[in-house]
C-alpha cells in the first residue's frame, strides 16, 4: 500500500517530498525525524500518513488540538 501511495504522489508532482519521507526527513522543515520524539500512538500514525515530525504536526494542527 505505501509503494503505492509513494507513486501517486510522485505522479502528482510531490517527488522532493516523497523522497524526504523515504529518507526519514520532515517535508516541512527538512529536518531528521526520530520516531523517539512522538508523544503518542496518534502522532506517530499522522507521521506515518504525512512524514511530518512532532515539532511541524504541532504547527500544523495546533498543539492543543493534537492533544
Amino acid at each position: 500500500m505505501k509503494m503505492e501511495k509513494n507513486r501517486f504522489l510522485r505522479a502528482l508532482g510531490f517527488r522532493r517530498e516523497v523522497a524526504m519521507v523515504e529518507n526519514c526527513r520532515c517535508p516541512l522543515c527538512a529536518e531528521r525525524v526520530d520516531e523517539e520524539e512522538f508523544r503518542n500512538e496518534v502522532f506517530m500514525k499522522e507521521f506515518e500518513s504525512s512524514g511530518l515530525c512532532q515539532e511541524c504536526l504541532d504547527m500544523v494542527f495546533g498543539y492543543k488540538v493534537a492533544w
